[in-house]
C-alpha cells in the first residue's frame, strides 16, 4: 500500500540509510542557520504554525488505490519563517507523529522526513525565484510584491509533486514492494497532483491573509537568500 507517510518494512536499509545521513546532514546545516537568523519575535509565530500545520497532518483523507494524502505545509513555513526553521518544524511534527500516534514507521522516519523536506525544496525556491523576478521597486521608491501569491500557489504545488516523485523512486526502487517504477512514479504523482491543488489553495490562502493583516511576518525578499 502506498501511503503519505512510509511505513516500516516498505524500503529497504540501503534506501533508508543514505536518507537518514542526509536528514541529519541537512539538520546540523539548518540548526546552524538558525542559530544566525532566527529572531525572538519569530518563535511565537513559528509554534503557532508548528501546531497548526501538526493538526492539519493529522486529517489524512483516503484516494483511490490504498492512498491518503493531507496537507504537508513545508514552503508556508518556509515564506513565513525561512526553509531551514520549516525543515526542524517539519521534523518535530513528524517524528511526533510517528512515536505517538504511529503515523509512519520509526525506522522509515528518515525517509518520510526528507520527502516532506529536503525533496519539497524545488518548490521553495520556485516561490523564491517568482517572488524575486516579479518584484520590482516603483518611481517614488516602493516595493511592489508582485509575485508573492503567484510564487507561493506555483511553489506549494510543485512542492507536493516533487516530494512524491522521489517518494516513487525510493518505493520502486524498494525489493520489498513488488511493482516497478514505472508504476510507482505515476501512481504518486498522479494522485498528488489532485492533492496539491488543495496545498497550493490552503498556503496562499495563509500567506494572503498574513500579507493583509500582518505583513511583518512575511520576510521581505529582497532581504531574504534563497538558503536561509
Amino acid at each position: 500500500m502506498i501511503i503519505t507517510h512510509i511505513g516500516d518494512g516498505l524500503l529497504n536499509l540501503w534506501i533508508l540509510i543514505p536518507l537518514w545521513i542526509g536528514v541529519f546532514a541537512y539538520g546540523a546545516f539548518c540548526l546552524v542557520k538558525i542559530r544566525r537568523n532566527m529572531k525572538d519575535e519569530q518563535l511565537p509565530i513559528a509554534s503557532v504554525l508548528t501546531a497548526v500545520v501538526f493538526a492539519f497532518q493529522m486529517l489524512n483523507f483516503p484516494i483511490a488505490a490504498g492512498t491518503s494524502g493531507h496537507f504537508l505545509g513545508f514552503v508556508l513555513l518556509a515564506i513565513l519563517i525561512s526553509p531551514s526553521a520549516a525543515f526542524l518544524m517539519i521534523t518535530a511534527v513528524l517524528t511526533i507523529q510517528a512515536f505517538i500516534f504511529l503515523d509512519g514507521g520509526v525506522l522509515a522516519l528518515g525517509a518520510n522526513i526528507f520527502n516532506m523536506t529536503m525533496a519539497v525544496l524545488p518548490g521553495y525556491f520556485l516561490y523564491w525565484v517568482i517572488r524575486k523576478r516579479m518584484g520590482k521597486t516603483t518611481v517614488d521608491g516602493k516595493f511592489q510584491d508582485k509575485g508573492l501569491l503567484i510564487g507561493a500557489f506555483v511553489g506549494s504545488y510543485m512542492s507536493l509533486i516533487s516530494a512524491s516523485f522521489i517518494c516513487g523512486i525510493e518505493i520502486g526502487l524498494s525489493t520489498l514492494f513488488p511493482p516497478p517504477m514505472a508504476l510507482t512514479i505515476p501512481l504518486m504523482v498522479g494522485y498528488h497532483a489532485l492533492i496539491a491543488i488543495g496545498e497550493a489553495m490552503i498556503t496562499t490562502f495563509v500567506v494572503a491573509f498574513f500579507h493583509k493583516w500582518a505583513p511583518e511576518y512575511i520576510p521581505d525578499i529582497r532581504e531574504v537568500p534563497v538558503w536561509s
